[in-house]
């Protein structure tokens, strides 16, 4: 290698392996916030099914009277 040349090389090198390492973290972090945002969803889905059963039943038993 000519003379500064090695200084690029090792620069260019040191900002790939920097990028990369940026994006495969965000990507892994932002894969698991997404599966954690999907559960909790699911959740509060759940319980509003559950709780607009449990006012059905209790307007059904309310009817009944």
């Amino acid at each position: 290698m000519t003379h500064g040349h090695g200084f690029w090389f090792w620069l260019v090198w040191a900002c790939v392996i920097w990028y990369s390492t940026i994006t495969i973290y965000v990507s892994v972090k932002g894969a698991l916030d997404i599966k954690q945002m999907l559960r909790d969803l699911k959740e509060r889905e759940q319980k509003r099914q559950a709780s607009d059963a449990e006012v059905e039943t209790r307007h059904g038993n309310d009817q009944a009277k």
